[in-house]
Order: structure tokens, then sequence, then C-alpha cells
């Protein structure tokens, strides 16, 4: 604490410091917004814990094992953020749930669309994009609060270009097959001929599927991973299957150090 004084001090010429509440067990939960400039709604919300070195990896949505009260405060929180802003357009709220504490902290806000808005449009039926559009060209919000309902579960993979030890792995794609059927969805650009570059994230496909519930969406999702099918390239499909099939993970409710 010294130190950091010393530096600030050095640096700004005010050594003043402040102390922020360590978490030992938190969860990255998120809202979806939507908002016009007049109104704002939310569109329920996603856990994003299963992260590595603070890269989310697996989103799902509504967020397991919340309870009830908590996500309702949370959810309501971010509204009241959005209203105070007079927030126009697509956007989430981030926070840190502290599991123990039973409570939440403001972590930022993304004035943007997102890599996992699809989980949210697959309980939702709601199509973030082109409401994100319409906003933008200037239309009032075409949704109200009650007409926003959350049905099924879904969960989404990321499909990143990295080996089994999570190095890049750039080249050439010569076979990219995914799968296909209810509940299933994928965004990707990749196709055979498709050239993966080593400057840039290693994102290269999400795996989303839904289901009526959250069994039935891990279920769907090990199938799903298993018949993707990628060459020329290494993917993480293979992680990604483990990591569904762990225990503490089918329990739900992982933290944010958990993997």
């Amino acid at each position: 604490m010294r130190t950091a004084m010393a530096e600030a001090r050095s640096a700004f010429g005010d050594d003043r410091v402040y102390l922020e509440r360590y978490v030992q067990d938190g969860r990255h939960v998120e809202v979806q917004l939507l908002g016009d400039g007049d109104r704002v709604i939310h569109l329920g919300d996603r856990d994003c814990s299963v992260q590595r070195r603070y890269q989310k990896l697996i989103e799902e949505a509504p967020a397991p094992l919340l309870p009830r009260g908590l996500q309702d405060e949370m959810r309501a929180a971010a509204v009241r953020f959005g209203e105070h802003l007079g927030y126009r357009g697509a956007g989430t709220v981030e926070f840190l749930v502290d599991t123990e504490r039973r409570s939440f902290h403001f972590l930022e806000m993304n004035a943007r669309i997102q890599v996992e808005h699809p989980v949210t449009e697959q309980v939702t039926g709601i199509d973030l994009v082109a409401e994100q559009i319409a906003i933008a060209e200037g239309r009032p919000l075409s949704l109200r609060q009650e007409d926003v309902v959350i049905r099924g579960h879904a969960i989404e993979c990321r499909i990143n270009a990295e080996d089994e030890s999570f190095n890049p792995s750039p080249g050439t794609v010569t076979r990219a097959e995914f799968p296909a059927g209810p509940g299933i969805r994928v965004d990707t650009g990749l196709a055979a001929g498709v050239s993966v570059p080593p400057f840039y994230d290693s994102l290269v496909a999400k795996l989303i599927v839904t289901g009526a519930d959250r069994a039935e969406a891990l279920t769907r999702m090990s199938d799903a991973l298993g018949r993707c099918r990628v060459d020329g390239i290494a993917i993480n499909a293979g992680w990604h299957a483990r990591v569904v099939a762990e225990p503490e993970f089918v329990a739900g409710g992982v933290s944010t150090t958990w993997i």
C-alpha cells in the first residue's frame, strides 16, 4: 500500500488510495439491455464464468443457480443504470457476483453487441442485431419488458484455433464441417480454403445449442462438439467436450477461477 501511495504521489501529486473487496469465488454474470434513449428493457442474464486468463470460453443463458431475488435485483440494477444514462442501442452491463456473500458488484458496461449475444437470442427469440440496427436508424423500441419471455436454456462454446495446450494454431483450413439440427446454431465463416492468420483473436466459430432445460442443452452440446470436424488447423472442441462433462460444470455455478 505504501508503494502504491508513493507511485501515485510521484505520478499525480495525490497519494490517496482506495480499497476494493476481494472476492474469493466470483461469477461473471451480465445483463443484456436494449434502449432507445427513452426506454430501457433487459433481455435476461448470461453466465460467462468459464474463462481462461480473463477470456471467456463458455457462456450460457440464463445464468444457472442464481438465487431468484439476487437475479431480479441484478436485472433491475442494470435497467436503472441504462435509464440513468438514457442509453440508446444494445449494451451489456457486467457484474461480479460474490456467491459467498450473495451480492453483486458492477464491473463495466459494454456499449455494443457481444460475442455471446446468441445465447440470449436463443432463449428470448429476439434478434439483437436487428433491434440494434432499428435503434440506430432512430426507431423506438419495438418491445416492452413484458414482451420478453425467457424459454429454455442455451449454451455457447467458443471454438478457437488452438491445440490441446492452448497454443495458437494458424494455417489454411482444408475441411470444416459443423453439426446441424434441432437446437443447434453455428456462427462461423470457416470453410475449406480459408486462411487463419496468427495475428488476431483465435476465435473461428461459435457453437450454440438450446434445450428445454439446462440438462437437455448439455446433452445436445456434448453431442454437437463430437461432430465438429476441422482439418488444417487445430480447434479446441475436444477441450470443450471434456469441460461440459465435468461434474462441477454440470452442477452449475462455477467461478471465474475454476478453469
